[in-house]
């Protein structure tokens, strides 16, 4: 069974808190608002803006006494080619120090800060050498579709288009196109990496758009069944390894889902078996996947995922797609969802007597007793 209601409930269940959306949009606009308007920082800084699982609907509640987890790009005008990593993300230690004393931490390729109620990330970028290139990037990196603290599912009018404007409650969305692929995607930017030295291509706009199109060619199920999947490694029952998580999982099953997909319970099942299928032979001859980024092609999203944790995931979800689809097929609602709360874990709730997706009664309820007929026939 499908068991709508029950996935709706499950989903609202799993969702960060309105605390939680409230904690990390404090977090991040505050941390925002003060670099447009640190005075050192100035005629460096370009834009901020909200990356990440957050930003594309991806993110599920934190569990326990972890705090949600929020990335922040800086795009700046730093000479990437004539400054060092080291060079450029020191440029930001002594804003750090002002306003974050004792709370921010280096990271690789960014900085850590942590707040009693979030957890940010600092992620420091370069626009790209070329004049013209740069002037592009920087119309687009101002605008309201870059701008926005709204995620992907908060407002699905969202475009990556210069004209975009949010939805007013109320009214309805303007209709409009993502830009081009051709005016953007060539513009990467350049991202510091501290261990190796070197400055690296990224393009966190292509994520999101990438995510943001995908979701609606899946009717909104997309990113709910990311978030369900993540909860289902979490959670559930099954042997899952620690790794893949993130977004290298989320990048997987965006490549295996279905346009057009219909529902809940058929979207997890055909993602288990065509994660199943589709990586059957790489699990078989031990040779981890090779899955390009959707804005750098160079780089593969799965190259740090070990074999031994692909061949263990691989394993768990195969197994866990055939227990996925006895619960579709049962025609019993509570074998059914017994069936999905064993993968889902219990925040999906069991069907109450006559639950499910049992099709309605063709007699109608009574709305008030019924009375004798009376006819004027006599004996």
């Amino acid at each position: 069974m499908e068991l709508k209601p029950q996935f709706n409930e499950f989903l609202a269940s799993i969702r960060p808190t309105d605390r939680q959306k409230e904690d990390w949009k404090g977090g991040a606009s505050t941390l925002r608002a003060r670099l447009d308007a640190d005075q050192d920082l100035k005629g460096l800084v370009v834009a901020t803006f909200l990356q990440g699982s957050v930003r594309r609907s991806t993110a599920i509640r934190p569990s326990g006494e972890k705090r949600p987890d929020v990335d922040i790009v800086v795009v700046t005008n730093i000479d990437c080619e004539n400054t060092t990593p080291e060079q450029a993300m020191k440029k930001f230690v002594p804003f750090l120090d002002r306003h974050y004393e004792g709370k921010w931490r280096w990271q690789g390729r960014s900085f850590g800060i942590e707040l009693s109620y979030v957890d940010l990330d600092l992620v420091i970028t370069a626009l790209p050498k070329d004049p013209e290139s740069r002037a592009v990037m920087e119309s687009l990196y101002r605008s309201n579709s870059v701008l926005t603290n709204l995620s992907v599912e908060e407002d699905t009018s969202w475009r990556l288009n210069r004209q975009w404007r949010p939805s007013e409650l109320g009214e309805a969305a303007s209709v409009l196109n993502d830009l081009a692929p051709s005016e953007w995607r060539p513009h990467p930017l350049y991202l510091p990496d501290r261990d190796v030295g070197e400055w690296g291509r990224t393009h966190p706009l292509a994520q999101i758009q990438w995510t943001a199109a995908k979701n609606r060619i899946c009717n909104g199920h997309y990113v709910k069944i990311v978030r369900s999947v993540k909860w289902m490694k979490q959670e559930g029952t099954e042997e899952f390894p620690k790794y893949p998580k993130g977004y290298p999982l989320e990048h997987m099953i965006g490549h295996v889902i279905d346009d057009g997909t219909t529902s809940m319970a058929v979207g997890i099942v055909q993602v288990l078996e065509s994660i199943r299928d589709t990586w059957e032979y790489a699990a078989q001859i031990g040779q981890v996947p090779v899955l390009p980024d959707h804005g750098v092609p160079e780089h593969d999203v799965l190259k740090r995922l070990p074999l031994e944790d692909f061949r263990a995931f691989h394993k768990a979800a195969s197994e866990a797609a055939s227990r996925a689809r006895a619960a579709l097929d049962s025609n019993d609602a509570q074998e059914s969802a017994e069936l999905w709360r064993s993968l889902l874990g219990t925040k999906f709730p069991l069907p109450g007597p006559r639950g499910g997706d049992r099709a309605p009664s063709v007699f109608d309820t009574p709305t008030k007793p019924a009375q004798p007929q009376t006819t004027q026939r006599f004996a």
